[in-house]
Protein backbone atom coordinates (compact mmCIF):
# COMPACT_ATOMS: atom_id res chain seq x y z
CA UNK A 1 0.00 0.00 0.00
CA UNK A 2 2.78 2.44 0.87
CA UNK A 3 4.05 2.32 -2.71
CA UNK A 4 0.71 3.74 -3.89
CA UNK A 5 0.98 6.51 -1.30
CA UNK A 6 4.48 7.36 -2.50
CA UNK A 7 3.22 7.49 -6.09
CA UNK A 8 0.38 9.83 -5.07
CA UNK A 9 2.82 12.14 -3.25
CA UNK A 10 5.12 12.23 -6.24
CA UNK A 11 2.26 13.05 -8.62
CA UNK A 12 0.87 15.81 -6.38
CA UNK A 13 4.17 17.17 -5.08
CA UNK A 14 3.93 20.56 -6.81
CA UNK A 15 0.37 21.32 -5.67
CA UNK A 16 1.28 20.43 -2.08
CA UNK A 17 4.49 22.45 -1.93
CA UNK A 18 2.91 25.45 -3.64
CA UNK A 19 1.13 26.20 -0.36
CA UNK A 20 4.37 26.87 1.52
CA UNK A 21 6.68 28.24 -1.17
CA UNK A 22 8.07 31.75 -1.30
CA UNK A 23 5.37 34.38 -1.77
CA UNK A 24 6.61 37.94 -2.25
CA UNK A 25 3.19 39.47 -1.66
CA UNK A 26 2.74 37.54 1.59
CA UNK A 27 6.21 38.59 2.76
CA UNK A 28 5.19 42.24 2.36
CA UNK A 29 1.96 41.68 4.32
CA UNK A 30 3.84 40.00 7.14
CA UNK A 31 6.34 42.85 7.44
CA UNK A 32 3.45 45.32 7.65
CA UNK A 33 1.95 43.32 10.53
CA UNK A 34 5.21 42.74 12.43
CA UNK A 35 6.74 45.21 14.89
CA UNK A 36 10.39 44.44 15.67
CA UNK A 37 11.34 45.18 19.26
CA UNK A 38 14.40 45.18 21.47
CA UNK A 39 12.78 43.37 24.38
CA UNK A 40 13.82 44.28 27.91
CA UNK A 41 12.90 42.21 30.94
CA UNK A 42 9.96 43.08 33.17
CA UNK A 43 9.92 41.01 36.34
CA UNK A 44 6.92 38.79 37.07
CA UNK A 45 6.13 35.58 38.92
CA UNK A 46 4.93 32.88 36.55
CA UNK A 47 3.60 29.36 36.99
CA UNK A 48 3.71 26.93 34.08
CA UNK A 49 0.90 24.37 33.73
CA UNK A 50 1.09 21.22 31.62
CA UNK A 51 -0.30 17.68 31.55
CA UNK A 52 0.70 14.41 29.95
CA UNK A 53 -0.93 11.05 29.30
CA UNK A 54 -0.01 7.69 27.88
CA UNK A 55 -1.66 4.29 27.60
CA UNK A 56 -1.08 0.71 26.53
CA UNK A 57 -3.75 -1.43 24.96
CA UNK A 58 -4.38 -5.03 25.98
CA UNK A 59 -7.06 -7.54 25.06
CA UNK A 60 -10.22 -6.02 26.52
CA UNK A 61 -8.75 -3.08 28.43
CA UNK A 62 -6.33 -0.15 28.52
CA UNK A 63 -3.76 0.64 31.17
CA UNK A 64 -3.28 4.39 31.35
CA UNK A 65 -1.46 7.09 33.28
CA UNK A 66 -2.29 10.83 33.36
CA UNK A 67 -0.47 13.53 35.30
CA UNK A 68 -0.20 17.33 35.50
CA UNK A 69 2.00 19.88 37.26
CA UNK A 70 2.18 23.58 38.07
CA UNK A 71 5.73 24.83 38.57
CA UNK A 72 7.56 28.13 38.84
CA UNK A 73 10.77 29.15 37.06
CA UNK A 74 12.89 27.11 39.48
CA UNK A 75 10.86 23.94 38.95
CA UNK A 76 9.23 24.19 42.37
CA UNK A 77 5.63 23.00 42.60
CA UNK A 78 3.25 25.90 43.23
CA UNK A 79 0.38 23.42 43.69
CA UNK A 80 0.25 19.73 44.52
CA UNK A 81 0.79 17.65 41.33
CA UNK A 82 -2.15 15.60 40.10
CA UNK A 83 -1.99 12.09 38.68
CA UNK A 84 -3.97 8.91 38.10
CA UNK A 85 -3.17 5.39 36.89
CA UNK A 86 -5.82 2.78 36.21
CA UNK A 87 -7.06 -0.16 34.15
CA UNK A 88 -10.27 0.65 32.30
CA UNK A 89 -12.22 0.69 29.02
CA UNK A 90 -12.25 4.50 28.53
CA UNK A 91 -15.44 5.91 27.03
CA UNK A 92 -16.67 9.39 26.18
CA UNK A 93 -20.02 10.79 25.18
CA UNK A 94 -20.13 12.18 21.64
CA UNK A 95 -23.38 13.50 20.18
CA UNK A 96 -25.32 11.63 22.83
CA UNK A 97 -23.63 8.34 21.99
CA UNK A 98 -21.10 6.37 24.00
CA UNK A 99 -17.77 6.24 22.16
CA UNK A 100 -14.72 4.19 23.02
CA UNK A 101 -12.26 7.03 22.51
CA UNK A 102 -9.23 6.55 24.70
CA UNK A 103 -7.34 9.66 23.61
CA UNK A 104 -10.31 11.94 24.22
CA UNK A 105 -10.92 10.31 27.58
CA UNK A 106 -7.33 10.82 28.71
CA UNK A 107 -7.29 14.34 27.29
CA UNK A 108 -10.39 15.07 29.37
CA UNK A 109 -8.63 13.96 32.55
CA UNK A 110 -5.55 16.00 31.63
CA UNK A 111 -7.71 19.07 31.01
CA UNK A 112 -9.45 18.59 34.35
CA UNK A 113 -6.07 18.48 36.09
CA UNK A 114 -4.74 21.52 34.20
CA UNK A 115 -7.83 23.54 35.01
CA UNK A 116 -7.68 22.73 38.74
CA UNK A 117 -3.98 23.57 38.91
CA UNK A 118 -4.44 26.79 36.94
CA UNK A 119 -7.18 27.95 39.28
CA UNK A 120 -5.01 27.25 42.31
CA UNK A 121 -1.94 28.98 40.83
CA UNK A 122 -4.03 31.93 39.73
CA UNK A 123 -5.59 32.35 43.17
CA UNK A 124 -2.11 32.33 44.70
CA UNK A 125 -1.24 35.36 42.58
CA UNK A 126 0.93 33.76 39.91
CA UNK A 127 0.76 34.82 36.30
CA UNK A 128 -0.33 31.44 35.05
CA UNK A 129 0.87 30.02 31.72
CA UNK A 130 -1.00 27.22 29.97
CA UNK A 131 0.45 25.34 27.01
CA UNK A 132 -2.68 25.53 24.89
CA UNK A 133 -5.04 27.87 23.06
CA UNK A 134 -8.21 29.01 24.79
CA UNK A 135 -9.80 29.81 21.45
CA UNK A 136 -8.95 26.38 20.08
CA UNK A 137 -10.93 24.93 22.98
CA UNK A 138 -13.85 27.29 22.43
CA UNK A 139 -14.10 27.19 18.65
CA UNK A 140 -15.28 23.67 17.92
CA UNK A 141 -15.65 23.14 14.19
CA UNK A 142 -16.33 19.42 14.46
CA UNK A 143 -18.49 19.62 17.61
CA UNK A 144 -16.39 16.89 19.20
CA UNK A 145 -14.73 18.67 22.09
CA UNK A 146 -15.98 18.04 25.58
CA UNK A 147 -18.27 20.82 26.79
CA UNK A 148 -16.15 21.03 29.94
CA UNK A 149 -13.14 22.09 27.87
CA UNK A 150 -15.04 25.14 26.64
CA UNK A 151 -16.29 26.06 30.11
CA UNK A 152 -12.78 25.71 31.52
CA UNK A 153 -11.37 28.01 28.87
CA UNK A 154 -14.03 30.65 29.48
CA UNK A 155 -13.54 30.54 33.25
CA UNK A 156 -9.77 30.87 32.96
CA UNK A 157 -10.16 33.79 30.55
CA UNK A 158 -12.33 35.57 33.13
CA UNK A 159 -9.62 35.20 35.77
CA UNK A 160 -7.43 37.78 34.04
CA UNK A 161 -4.00 36.47 35.09
CA UNK A 162 -3.97 33.35 32.92
CA UNK A 163 -2.04 33.50 29.64
CA UNK A 164 -2.35 30.86 26.94
CA UNK A 165 0.76 30.05 24.91
CA UNK A 166 0.60 27.95 21.74
CA UNK A 167 3.73 26.65 20.00
CA UNK A 168 1.79 26.03 16.82
CA UNK A 169 -1.54 27.11 15.39
CA UNK A 170 -3.57 26.62 12.23
CA UNK A 171 -5.67 29.80 12.52
CA UNK A 172 -5.66 32.10 9.49
CA UNK A 173 -7.21 35.31 10.84
CA UNK A 174 -4.31 37.62 9.95
CA UNK A 175 -3.55 36.56 6.37
CA UNK A 176 -6.13 33.98 5.28
CA UNK A 177 -3.33 32.10 3.55
CA UNK A 178 -3.04 28.48 2.51
CA UNK A 179 -1.62 27.59 5.93
CA UNK A 180 -1.73 29.07 9.44
CA UNK A 181 -0.58 32.62 10.24
CA UNK A 182 2.17 31.36 12.52
CA UNK A 183 3.91 29.79 9.52
CA UNK A 184 4.17 33.11 7.70
CA UNK A 185 5.38 34.99 10.77
CA UNK A 186 8.01 32.30 11.30
CA UNK A 187 9.10 32.33 7.66
CA UNK A 188 9.18 36.05 6.91
CA UNK A 189 10.48 37.48 10.21
CA UNK A 190 13.59 36.73 12.20
CA UNK A 191 13.94 39.46 14.82
CA UNK A 192 12.28 39.66 18.22
CA UNK A 193 8.95 41.45 18.16
CA UNK A 194 5.18 41.15 18.11
CA UNK A 195 2.40 41.15 15.56
CA UNK A 196 -0.58 43.47 15.62
CA UNK A 197 -3.02 42.63 18.39
CA UNK A 198 -6.42 41.24 17.43
CA UNK A 199 -9.30 41.09 19.88
CA UNK A 200 -11.54 38.04 19.76
CA UNK A 201 -15.15 38.50 20.93
CA UNK A 202 -14.79 35.52 23.27
CA UNK A 203 -12.74 37.78 25.50
CA UNK A 204 -9.06 37.41 24.61
CA UNK A 205 -6.50 39.50 22.77
CA UNK A 206 -4.40 37.47 20.35
CA UNK A 207 -0.97 38.20 18.95
CA UNK A 208 2.15 36.40 17.81
CA UNK A 209 5.53 37.01 19.40
CA UNK A 210 9.18 36.16 19.00
CA UNK A 211 10.84 36.57 22.38
CA UNK A 212 14.41 36.56 21.00
CA UNK A 213 16.05 36.95 17.60
CA UNK A 214 15.69 33.74 15.56
CA UNK A 215 13.65 32.07 18.31
CA UNK A 216 10.43 30.21 17.40
CA UNK A 217 7.29 32.31 17.01
CA UNK A 218 4.59 31.63 19.60
CA UNK A 219 0.91 32.52 19.71
CA UNK A 220 -0.17 34.42 22.82
CA UNK A 221 -3.73 34.81 24.11
CA UNK A 222 -4.26 37.32 26.91
CA UNK A 223 -7.58 37.85 28.74
CA UNK A 224 -9.39 41.09 27.92
CA UNK A 225 -8.88 43.69 25.24
CA UNK A 226 -5.35 45.11 25.21
CA UNK A 227 -3.41 47.40 22.90
CA UNK A 228 0.07 46.96 21.47
CA UNK A 229 1.96 48.64 24.38
CA UNK A 230 0.13 46.36 26.81
CA UNK A 231 0.93 43.33 24.64
CA UNK A 232 4.58 44.38 24.63
CA UNK A 233 4.44 44.53 28.45
CA UNK A 234 3.27 40.90 28.46
CA UNK A 235 6.10 39.98 26.10
CA UNK A 236 8.64 41.70 28.35
CA UNK A 237 7.37 39.65 31.32
CA UNK A 238 7.53 36.44 29.30
CA UNK A 239 11.04 37.34 28.16
CA UNK A 240 12.18 37.65 31.79
CA UNK A 241 11.50 33.94 32.37
CA UNK A 242 12.38 32.61 28.92
CA UNK A 243 15.26 30.54 27.62
CA UNK A 244 15.92 30.39 23.88
CA UNK A 245 12.72 32.30 23.29
CA UNK A 246 10.32 30.04 25.20
CA UNK A 247 8.88 30.54 28.71
CA UNK A 248 10.98 28.37 31.02
CA UNK A 249 8.14 27.48 33.46
CA UNK A 250 6.26 25.86 30.57
CA UNK A 251 9.36 24.01 29.42
CA UNK A 252 9.97 22.72 32.96
CA UNK A 253 6.33 21.69 33.36
CA UNK A 254 6.51 19.73 30.12
CA UNK A 255 9.72 17.94 31.06
CA UNK A 256 8.57 17.15 34.60
CA UNK A 257 5.18 15.67 33.69
CA UNK A 258 5.99 13.93 30.39
CA UNK A 259 5.05 10.23 30.45
CA UNK A 260 7.20 8.27 28.00
CA UNK A 261 6.73 4.78 26.58
CA UNK A 262 9.61 3.65 28.79
CA UNK A 263 7.77 5.03 31.80
CA UNK A 264 4.75 2.97 30.80
CA UNK A 265 6.83 -0.20 30.54
CA UNK A 266 8.15 0.37 34.05
CA UNK A 267 4.64 1.06 35.38
CA UNK A 268 3.34 -2.11 33.73
CA UNK A 269 6.14 -4.12 35.31
CA UNK A 270 5.29 -2.71 38.75
CA UNK A 271 1.66 -3.65 38.19
CA UNK A 272 2.52 -7.10 36.91
CA UNK A 273 1.04 -6.68 33.45
CA UNK A 274 4.07 -8.12 31.65
CA UNK A 275 2.33 -11.46 31.02
CA UNK A 276 -0.87 -9.90 29.69
CA UNK A 277 -1.23 -10.12 25.87
CA UNK A 278 -1.10 -6.79 24.07
CA UNK A 279 -3.45 -5.73 21.30
CA UNK A 280 -0.62 -5.92 18.73
CA UNK A 281 0.31 -9.54 19.25
CA UNK A 282 -2.26 -10.67 16.71
CA UNK A 283 -0.17 -8.73 14.14
CA UNK A 284 3.01 -10.45 15.40
CA UNK A 285 4.36 -7.09 16.56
Amino acid sequence: MISEVYAFINENRESMLRKIREDEEMAIKVKEMWNEQKIEDLSAFFAGIDSSWNSTRHHGFFFYVVDAVAVDSSGKNVATPKYIADIDTPTTSENGQIAYNTQRYLQSIGMDFEYELAVEASEKGYMTLIDNSALALIYDRNHKKEKAFIEYAKDLINRGNVIFIAKTSETKNDFNGSVGDIYYYSKYTSKAGISRVRYDPHGVSVFYARLADWAPVIKVEVPGEINEPEALKVVRMLHSVSINGYPYPLLLAHKICKITDEDMKTAETLLGLGAEPSAREVLWE
